[in-house]
């Protein structure tokens, strides 16, 4: 019998990697877009600074308008404390409608000091107290904590790297409450034998959390590395439909999610199972392109 892969569909990524603020009633109509279709594992949004990320400022608007169904579970990303008391507010005013709840979290943790720097303002230890602080109202409200390791794989600061650090990481997350830790090729520098050795690595360290991989890839790299991953034992993996979207604050060319449409078939002819179709995500994806198109700098779905 194949193995079941979790895949968590990422729209919020895609959404803040475009420069064009999407309408919020465009938003809410693809994300109950794609609850309709089956999706059931939804990065959804961020409660992050509205000067930082202007795509992000509506967030509780589409939280509060999003279809329920049952096994639905949404992630909100933060970057302090203050996106936490986000959560933890909407929770209270919306969450009480039709038993919708933001389930899980997510922490960027940087692996590199700049790009923590780059992407909340904060040096490392600065976000580690913001984590610790994150943790404990996490645990008290019952939210569950997802830490992303960015830059995992590598950097494009000319920063040292080594996977010991990412162990290392990972083990004080998991210590600080994380039930979750991805490790996340921020900028798609990962080789495919790079990602198979540190997620091997990680998984001794940590055996018991859930582990996975939010990998950047381009078409011709994300089967290696998909197989990669697959081989060292993870089955929870971050996508998005048409595979749009990359972290602003990482440098200027980005390098995209990857295509859910893709990564489904692909997983299948590996030997392994998801809980989606294609057929049922094709609408999914034509609202995607056409997100991508309009609400691109140059029109023609690449950020200029």
């Amino acid at each position: 019998m194949a193995d079941m892969i979790t895949l968590t569909e990422c729209p919020r990524d895609a959404f803040q990697g475009l420069p064009k603020f999407i309408p919020t009633d465009r938003k809410i109509a693809y994300m109950n877009r794609l609850i309709q279709a089956g999706v059931r594992r939804i990065d959804f949004g961020s409660f992050v600074s509205p000067k930082a990320v202007p795509q992000m400022a509506d967030t509780a608007v589409v939280f509060e308008n999003m279809k329920t169904a049952p096994g639905l579970y949404l992630i909100a990303i933060v970057a302090n404390l203050r996106g936490v008391e986000g959560i933890v507010a909407a929770n209270h005013k919306f969450g009480h409608v039709g038993g919708r709840r933001i389930h899980a979290a997510g922490f960027p943790m940087s692996v590199n000091e700049t790009f923590q720097q780059r992407n909340t303002n904060k040096g490392l230890d600065e976000a580690w107290a913001e984590l610790t602080a994150m943790s404990e109202l996490c645990r008290s409200q019952k939210i569950e904590l997802v830490v992303y390791l960015s830059m995992a794989f590598g950097n494009p600061y000319g920063e040292h790297h080594e996977a010991k650090r990412v162990i290392e990481f990972a083990r004080r997350a998991v210590d600080l409450g994380a039930v979750t830790v991805q490790l996340a090729d921020t900028v798609g520098v990962a080789t495919a034998p790079q990602v198979g050795e540190t997620f091997a690595a990680v998984r001794a360290a940590v055996p018991g959390v859930q582990l996975g991989v939010h990998l950047h890839a381009t078409p011709a790299t994300m089967q290696a590395k998909v197989q990669s991953a697959l081989d060292a034992g993870c089955r929870l993996f971050d996508s998005a439909i048409g595979g749009i979207g990359g972290c602003p604050f990482a440098e200027d060319e980005l390098v995209g999610n990857m295509d859910t449409l893709q990564l489904i078939p692909l997983l299948k002819r590996l030997g392994h199972d998801t809980p989606y179709s294609v057929d049922r995500l094709l609408d999914c994806a034509a609202e995607a392109q056409e997100l991508s198109r309009k609400f691109s700098a140059n029109g023609n779905g690449v950020p200029a």
